[in-house]
């Protein structure tokens, strides 16, 4: 399963907290929406230190997720 074959392109601000879907169930992808619940999985959260561009993983085959490591690519 993936949300998209691309990365998602995020604007992030300094001190924004974020939850990145874990399990993959997530309707929202990239972001969490609870589905994890029953499941061993918990959401990546994240709080920014700066304002930034972030590329999170769209195909869910990342080895740096939530971010994108190129792995869409080699699919």
């Amino acid at each position: 399963m993936s949300w998209q074959k691309e990365p998602f392109e995020i604007e992030v601000k300094k001190g924004e907290i974020k939850a990145f879907c874990a399990c993959g169930k997530s309707e929202n992808g990239p972001y969490c929406d609870g589905s994890h619940q029953g499941t061993e999985y918990t959401p990546y959260v994240i709080e920014f230190d700066k304002d930034q561009t972030i590329y999170a993983c769209g195909c869910q085959q990342s080895g740096n997720r939530p971010f994108c490591d190129g792995s869409h690519e080699r699919r």
